[in-house]
């Protein structure tokens, strides 16, 4: 990062930086929670459903760890600007899209466990947000973050509904048709030009500290100008310039993130065709089922997948083909009353037909032998 940036290890802000190349996102937060001392159990009924983790203060808790998310790092202790999370480009605002923000627990399990909660700092003018930097114990964190969420609720399910809105406008979720042949980054623009309030509030809230080379030193700094150079030309290299943004307000955080997704090319955000939650596809652009892992233990690609299966199965069925084919070939002979060898050619194909249907009833023949046969005889 820059040069600029205060020499301390922990910060009371909420940094979040990018890579588009590597399709990451980094972000340091305090996240109180991971300080405090002593043992809580969130839910009792459900403590066995989570990963039992050690605290800074040795105590114990029920509570999920970024590691359970898959992150590629995992730390146990509030992230950094030197030590920050990592995780897939565009995670936190598809984890604010997708929040059940209608309770603070589900808040708190769906989206603050993971950001903390100085994200919420300058959302609110009339509002003082009050921080420690230690609790007494976890049941002190969780009902002083609750007097936090309840305070600032309305406004929360407000931002998701703002955010949302310009999310399906952006990615034409809709499929309007006048937007199609528009890129993301070109409706990213006219959705905030159009509504100046929501621009306004997203520069005022958003410090972005600029990249100047100065952290490139300790990498590079060692090589000889002209061995540089030469570096630089023969590999193609770039280095790259990465601007930090600081942000208190969570809703100009997800705006710099979704203005970073528009730019990038080939990575749309879509809405599951089966739960109706927002994802990013993983390998496929036409992908239409997320893979959000679902109480069953299913994701709904999974889901899908059976679907689209026993869809295709559906489809090859022989009592659908037979159907099919008869109806078909009865329509023919229909408009060809006078054409007796056609009309004995049909009589003659359907007795086969039957034949063959009545035998996979009674399971002397297989679905497959009578699907393939039906296939040949058309």
């Amino acid at each position: 990062m820059s040069i600029d940036l205060p020499e301390v290890k922990h910060f009371d802000d909420f940094y979040i930086w990018f890579n588009k190349d590597e399709k990451k996102e980094y972000y340091s937060t305090p996240m109180y929670f991971y300080k405090t001392d002593f043992s809580f159990d969130f839910n009792d009924k459900e403590k066995d459903n989570h990963k039992n983790g050690r605290t800074k203060g040795g105590g114990t808790r029920y509570i999920k760890w970024k590691e359970d998310e898959g992150t590629d790092m995992g730390l146990k202790q509030p992230g950094t600007l030197y030590f920050p999370y990592v995780e897939r480009l565009g995670l936190l605002l598809l984890r604010f899209l997708n929040a059940n923000l209608s309770t603070y627990e589900t808040a708190y399990k769906d989206f603050f466990y993971a950001y903390g909660f100085e994200i919420l700092k300058d959302i609110d003018e009339d509002y003082r947000l009050e921080l420690k930097g230690k609790y007494e114990n976890d049941e002190t964190y969780l009902k002083e973050t609750k007097k936090i969420y309840d305070n600032l609720k309305e406004q929360l399910i407000y931002i998701q509904e703002q955010i949302t809105d310009a999310v399906n406008y952006i990615y034409n979720i809709n499929e309007i048709e006048e937007l199609k042949p528009f890129t993301h980054s070109q409706r990213y623009a006219v959705y905030l030009i159009k509504r100046k309030g929501k621009l306004y509030s997203y520069i005022k809230n958003d410090e972005v500290i600029q990249d100047n080379y100065s952290n490139k030193y300790d990498e590079l700094g060692n090589s000889a100008d002209i061995d540089l150079l030469k570096k630089l030309k023969e590999e193609g290299m770039l280095i790259s310039m990465v601007n930090t943004h600081k942000s208190n307000d969570i809703s100009s955080v997800c705006y710099a993130i979704l203005e970073e997704l528009s730019k990038t090319d080939n990575y749309p955000i879509k809405k599951c065709q089966n739960c109706g939650m927002y994802f990013i596809p993983n390998s496929r652009l036409d992908e239409i089922y997320c893979d959000y892992p679902k109480e069953n233990g299913k994701t709904c690609r999974e889901h899908g997948a059976i679907l689209s299966y026993n869809k295709r199965l559906q489809e090859k069925s022989a009592y659908t083909e037979y159907r099919k084919t008869y109806q078909q070939k009865f329509g023919i002979v229909n408009k060809n009353k006078e054409d007796k060898k056609l009309k004995k050619e049909f009589d003659t194909w359907k007795k086969q037909a039957k034949d063959k249907i009545t035998k996979l009833k009674h399971g002397e023949l297989t679905e497959d032998e009578v699907y393939e046969w039906l296939q040949k005889n058309k």
